[in-house]
């Protein structure tokens, strides 16, 4: 296994392969420092001497990572901050007085600083989309490779997979793992995603990554978490290594911030969407007798029920009728949906398919019952059919859109939305918020699988 991975050409001295680890983003941040150095009105042998330190800094920092981490690693800036918010504190403290000279330094490196990120972040816009080679069993890989099919940061080129009855160590297991090496030879920049149950405790396996460490290939191995994501970070018990499972934004900040954005972004809509909600009031009345505002209990965070507000899009007597309905559903698990449904109104199919009708509930967030990003409010009749795997969605607020309605909507199967609303509750931050809510009105305006 050794002598087949080192045959691997790596071209470490391959103009393709320096240009992979970042060589012309490193040029740009030196000849970005010295035109910082020059702007500032440094003196020619300072500037030298900084730009000569900058190559030094870039070469240490970048030597000390793998090849595939070198181009878009923001680990050099970071350090490099850190030296300078150091070399700041003990100047304040040693001296009262700051020469011209080291005020324009730390202005030169501060602006090196920024650059290394953009540099960094340009790589991984670049190269977003991983060659990833998937190893494993076949059915995990399998289940693995359809749930990446449409993924915009990795694309899978390759699977090495075995009999999923045939246990680890076994004559066929090995043989598949010889098969890594040969497929690595004609995908350049690719990675191995292992899918293996105890894939370290194997030694073909365990043989096949510390060869992939040792021709700096990115050697990755999936946790058994049943498809469900966690916020996880590696730490050690003793000797051993373990994933320690840590709650997301649980501190106070993360949820005032997120609970001050929800009701201050519901009030200003409710405000100058109060034309659009009174016309559309109006259309409802007009097409069809019964109440504008339709009630409903639904279950909110912890299993606390609360009434939901929407524009009515069924006929009155709509939630009479479920039964004789029920044979005709097309929804995924306990979820009652139609594509055809005979009790919608004329006005209501419009609602529906703009997602217009949804707008009443920017009043359950104005009262704290709901968020503008979770999972969807469900019915008492649905909730009590969940496991106690589903009833983790239930741990944060429901909310207006949610990382199922912007991956599908009614389109999904149940597990697939379970899957992505479990995603969210277990790494929800405000950065996956306002990303959420952008592709919402891609998704409104798209009319993407609204029923």
């Amino acid at each position: 296994m050794h002598r087949e991975l080192t045959a691997i050409p790596t071209g470490r001295s391959s103009l393709e392969n320096l240009i992979r680890q970042g060589l012309f983003g490193h040029l740009l941040v030196l000849t970005g420092t010295v035109i910082a150095g020059v702007a500032v009105g440094m003196a020619p042998g300072a500037l030298a001497v900084l730009a000569a330190g900058v190559v030094g800094w870039l070469g240490l920092s970048l030597a000390a990572l793998p090849a595939y981490e070198r181009a878009g690693s923001l680990r050099p800036a970071k350090r490099l901050i850190a030296v300078l918010a150091l070399g700041a504190l003990a100047t304040l403290v040693v001296s009262d007085v700051v020469s011209a000279e080291l005020r324009s330094a730390v202005v030169v490196l501060s602006v090196t600083a920024v650059l290394i990120v953009g540099s960094a972040l340009a790589h991984r816009a670049a190269m977003r989309r991983v060659p990833t080679l998937l190893v494993g069993p076949a059915d995990a890989v399998n289940r693995l490779a359809a749930r990446w099919e449409d993924r915009h940061d990795l694309v899978v080129v390759g699977r090495c997979t075995w009999d999923s009855t045939q246990p680890l160590g076994s004559a066929t297991v090995n043989s598949v793992v010889r098969d890594v090496p040969k497929l690595l030879r004609t995908v350049h920049g690719a990675r191995v995603v292992i899918t293996a149950d105890q894939a370290l405790g194997d030694p073909s396996l365990r043989h096949l990554a510390w060869g992939l460490q040792r021709a700096e290939i990115e050697c990755l191995v999936l946790t058994d978490m049943n498809d469900y994501v966690e916020f996880v970070r590696p730490t050690r018990v003793g000797d051993q290594l373990a994933l320690a499972l840590d709650p997301p934004n649980s501190h106070l900040v993360g949820q005032a911030v997120k609970a001050f954005f929800d009701r201050s972004f519901a009030l200003l809509a409710i405000l100058f969407g109060a034309p659009l909600m009174g016309l559309l009031a109006l259309a409802i009345r007009i097409d069809s007798r019964g109440p504008v505002i339709y009630r409903q209990e639904r279950t909110g965070k912890d299993g606390v029920p609360f009434v939901i507000y929407k524009f009515r899009t069924m006929v009155v007597d709509a939630d009479q009728r479920v039964e004789e309905l029920r044979e005709m559903n097309e929804g995924a698990g306990p979820l009652f949906k139609m594509t055809q449904d005979p009790r919608v109104t004329r006005v209501g199919r419009l609602l529906r398919q703009t997602s217009l009708d949804e707008l009443p509930q920017l009043f359950n967030v104005l009262l704290g019952d709901m968020a503008l990003v979770g999972p969807r409010p469900a019915i008492e009749s649905e909730t009590s059919q969940y496991s106690q795997w589903v009833w983790r969605r239930l741990h944060v607020k429901p909310g207006m859109t949610g990382l199922w309605q912007v991956s599908g909507r009614s389109n999904l199967s149940w597990d697939e939305s379970i899957r992505l609303d479990l995603m969210y509750v277990n790494n929800w931050n405000l950065r996956m918020d306002l990303s959420i809510l952008f592709k919402t009105v891609g998704v409104v305006l798209g009319r993407k699988g609204a029923w």
